[in-house]
């Protein structure tokens, strides 16, 4: 059977990586070229930062349902290929219309991406292999996202920000030619899974699912915030494209290195204990961060942020499959992602006026407080299937 092949997870990590480093690359360099060099305003930015998640915030479900139903590796190949290409359209159309398109292909085709990647790792019966395919996956997006920036910041200095988005895509395409040596999964019977016709408010009834979904989504505030708005105040600090891409990067690297060490965390001091304590320290950073300008001091609390934003994800994820009937993991995490996704639409819209009236120091504030407050609402319990 397909779940006897370890390695397939290590190439879902791979896809995911390469993907990342398109997307991730570019993200900070979206608000960069829309306040540099097309001199756009703080709202403008944040309404073009939130189309990334305007279409999946639509069709989340309706994706998921698709990946129930075909598998995972038709839609790895469809999003990888159709999202690498969106990131080459500022390249030809380097004006606020063609970045707003390209964000906009751009997020349908991650989400699939995302949706596809979690149910195939999460498509066994053992919670421990469960946990270690989900971490694997993880590992692979925080990778990219680590990379990416590391790279997209240089390109931009050194090329230009049109250049950069159209060597970020190139660079993308690879996650694609990574989904030809994957094996798809399919059911011990044989027969391919059916689309399930359940109603969507029955997942949503289950309180542990409500809940992982308020943690992804109090992670997502924190990393868009930060992708979107730390590269715009550390310009108006004088700091170079390429030292605002080394200080993202220590963030998504930090995700990497609190994977390593999240098993021994959980347990010693449990799931929600964790969960907490990483959304609070997040919490203070953000109100934090703002005031301080020298670079050592930014690249530890980038760090700090890293470590506590990169706990909070993987475990939603895990909670959320655990907490779904396995025939739904798909729509359930497609109907995870919309959550997500309403918050990546609302999120910046309104942070962006925030900074439009109040300064760029406001966003900072309001996001820290936003989660701490939050945190005090994510406690689960998940039994093990």
């Amino acid at each position: 059977m397909g779940e006897n092949r370890s390695i397939d997870y290590y190439i879902i990590a791979t896809i995911s990586a390469f993907f990342m480093i398109g997307i991730a690359g570019t993200r900070p360099l979206i608000s960069l070229m829309l306040a540099n060099q097309l001199n756009t305003s703080p709202w403008v930015i944040g309404v073009i930062v939130a189309l990334y998640s305007f279409f999946p915030l639509l069709y989340a479900i309706k994706m998921g349902k698709w990946v129930d139903k075909v598998g995972s590796k038709r839609p790895l190949m469809f999003s990888t290929f159709f999202g690498s290409i969106a990131l080459v359209i500022p390249f030809y159309f380097p004006t606020i219309v063609g970045i707003g398109f390209s964000q906009l292909i751009a997020g349908i085709t991650q989400t699939i991406l995302a949706v596809a990647a979690q149910s195939y790792a999460g498509h066994t019966k053992d919670p421990k292999k469960r946990e270690q395919n989900v971490a694997i996956f993880s590992i692979g997006v925080s990778i990219g996202s680590l990379i990416g920036p590391l790279i997209g910041g240089p390109f931009s200095d050194h090329f230009g920000y049109s250049h950069a988005f159209l060597y970020l895509g190139i660079v993308g395409l690879l996650s694609t030619i990574s989904t030809i040596f994957l094996k798809e999964k399919h059911e011990e019977n044989g027969k391919k899974k059916q689309s399930s016709t359940g109603n969507i408010f029955e997942l949503l009834s289950i309180v542990n699912v409500r809940r992982a979904f308020l943690i992804s989504s109090l992670i997502l505030i924190g990393k868009d915030i930060f992708v979107t708005y730390f590269p715009l105040i550390a310009t108006n600090n004088g700091i170079s494209d390429t030292t605002i891409g080394i200080i993202i990067a220590l963030n998504a690297g930090a995700g990497i290195l609190i994977r390593w060490v999240m098993p021994a965390l959980l347990d010693r001091y449990g799931r929600n204990h964790v969960i907490l304590g990483s959304i609070l320290i997040s919490g203070v950073i953000f109100l934090i961060i703002p005031f301080f300008d020298q670079l050592i001091v930014l690249y530890l609390l980038s760090l700090a942020l890293g470590m506590g934003l990169g706990i909070g994800q993987p475990l939603s994820i895990t909670t959320t499959i655990l907490s779904l009937p396995e025939d739904r993991v798909g729509e359930g995490l497609g109907l995870r992602l919309t959550s997500n996704r309403l918050t990546q639409v609302l999120g910046p819209i309104l942070f962006g006026a925030f900074a439009n009236l109040l300064g760029f120091t406001s966003i900072f504030l309001i996001t820290g407080a936003f989660l701490i407050l939050g945190s005090n609402k994510t406690r689960v319990y998940v039994p093990e299937k």
